[in-house]
């Protein structure tokens, strides 16, 4: 199929064309077959990141607009602002000869700009939850012609508790407007959605290649969370080619990382909340070109983030849940490249590893951390070629070029060989001072592990979660309360949106169970059972 095999309008087809996009993808094509040239319809499009989700909406959504009206007709909500500034971007594009204009709305920026942009009249507007909500009570804008309203990575907006704001804004929607949904999951608030909004929503579902491994290799490795920074430098060090994104599980650790990082020579930049728009926006930039190798970022400061070539993703801490894996994990192996992920494994984390190879259905390999002595090997093998190169090549015939090359020549052939070689050690060896004793155990596969703290720990799971106003202090008193286990025995406490995880030892796992049903967290009602 290519984009010539549908009916498109002569702009669109000429913006297409001096894309050079010819041929859809798959979410692209079966969106086509829905949204383009047939009656009105509500939509659920499920597929991950990187497959081309947003032309699948934004063709369509480009060919329903009326450009001789100027009022609002289209509405794309997303989560974060470097996404809402991506699809506003291919958006234009994709209608640079239709005459219609589409504007980002996001917060951290001055709010009065947004305002003249929306009241001159803009026919799509691209924006975050919040400051949409912002426009929309001023009156700055309305929605009254309101045809299409896309909700992109609706589940990434449920994790971050945009759900009223996404209630809010539909209910200065007209009723008759068709809902276009998004996501890369399904989760239960994307079903509520469904069953509030939308009207017998057509739903397709493209599992593109970015889990199921068939372009990214997935792999975990065992290490201290003391060591994890040097662990990660020689997963850097070994890839002489490595263009990537770091996750980090929170802004103070994704700083810290870089900063270290960024002391030790990598060109890296952080990404994170805290960070306001015009810096983002010079990260991200700089990444995109190529200034940066090494992007070190949270979940929700890395959306929007649309690189094609990444070759590897690193989890420095370990995904949140299985929705936050699928996105990160997603960012690499793009456009039929391969891709490498690596996930960094503390103790007691082995047990999930396993459910996200069973829940995907894909192989999660065990990596060995490289040893000195492979980087030191590697970087050998890359001086020599470099030498071989330059053996044959003239590089200048200037004064002090010439000196140099006398004084060289004078030296013995062993002291030339032996000052060579001492300064490329320096030279790989350079930040390693500290921790370049550290061995690191081989990764072994997880239903091979045995012995140790893996056989002697038991994850429970229960059935409430941040969504319920469940903290970890409510589930620690709630443990202590069945009086089987004391606050030193608990391992880990995991609190995510609908659901919380225990770490306990394996022996009072089961008497825990049995002393905890029945009763309640904070006098919500709640179950409890071993972790899948």
């Amino acid at each position: 199929m290519t984009f010539n095999d549908y009916t498109l309008s002569a702009p669109v087809r000429k913006a297409l064309d001096k894309l050079g996009f010819t041929a859809p993808t798959e979410i692209q094509q079966r969106a086509f077959e829905v949204l383009i040239g047939k009656q009105d319809t509500d939509f659920h499009g499920q597929a991950q990141t990187g497959t081309g989700k947003t032309l699948a909406f934004g063709i369509p959504l480009i060919e329903k607009i009326d450009p001789s009206k100027r009022s609002t007709q289209a509405l794309v909500v997303a989560p974060t602002r470097e996404l809402v500034l991506q699809i506003c971007q291919s958006l234009q594009s994709v209608a640079m000869f239709s005459g219609i204009s589409i504007e980002s709305i996001y917060g951290g920026m001055p709010i009065e700009p947004q305002v003249r942009s929306l009241r001159r009249g803009v026919q799509i507007v691209v924006g975050t939850p919040g400051r949409l909500n912002d426009h929309l009570r001023r009156g700055t804008f309305g929605l009254k012609d309101l045809s299409v309203l896309v909700l992109d990575e609706a589940d990434i907006m449920l994790d971050m508790g945009f759900k009223e704001d996404i209630d809010e804004i539909l209910s200065f929607a007209p009723e008759r407007r068709q809902i276009w949904l998004f996501s890369a999951t399904v989760k239960g608030g994307i079903q509520d959605i469904k069953n509030s909004h939308m009207a017998n929503p057509v739903t397709i579902s493209v599992s593109g290649n970015n889990v199921t491994g068939a372009t990214t290799e997935q792999f975990f490795c065992t290490v201290p969370r003391k060591f994890k920074l040097d662990a990660l430098r020689r997963f850097l060090d070994m890839a002489d080619d490595f263009y990537g994104v770091v996750f980090c599980q929170t802004k103070i650790m994704a700083s810290e990382v870089a900063a270290k990082l960024g002391k030790a020579g990598y060109a890296v930049g952080a990404l994170h909340g805290d960070m306001s728009q015009a810096m983002r926006n010079a990260v991200i930039k700089d990444f995109r070109t190529g200034k940066y190798k090494v992007l070190v970022a949270t979940d929700v400061a890395a959306r929007g983030i649309d690189v094609n070539d990444l070759t590897h993703v690193i989890n420095y801490s370990f995904p949140e849940d299985e929705d936050s894996y699928v996105h990160r994990i997603g960012r690499t192996g793009r456009a039929g490249k391969k891709g490498v992920a690596i996930t960094f494994v503390e103790r007691g984390q082995l047990e999930r590893v396993k459910r996200l190879a069973r829940r995907f259905k894909v192989d999660i390999n065990p990596i060995n951390i490289p040893t000195m002595d492979d980087i030191m090997s590697m970087r050998m093998d890359q001086f020599v070629g470099t030498i071989d190169k330059l053996c044959t090549t003239k590089i200048g015939q200037s004064v002090p070029a010439r000196k140099l090359y006398d004084l060289l020549m004078a030296r013995p052939q062993q002291e030339l060989a032996q000052g060579m070689y001492n300064m490329l050690c320096q030279t790989i060896l350079k930040g390693y001072e500290e921790s370049n004793s550290v061995e690191f155990a081989a990764s072994t596969a997880y239903d091979q592990q045995g012995g140790g703290d893996q056989e002697n720990i038991q994850e429970i799971a229960i059935s409430l979660g941040q969504e319920d106003g469940i903290n970890k202090g409510d589930v620690l008193n709630y443990l202590l309360d069945s009086r089987v286990i004391k606050a030193k025995e608990i391992n880990k406490i995991r609190v995510i949106q609908r659901r919380t995880f225990v770490i306990v030892p394996a022996q009072l796992a089961a008497p825990l169970l049995e002393a905890l049903r029945g009763r309640s967290i904070a006098g919500k009602k709640a179950r409890v059972m071993y972790a899948q």
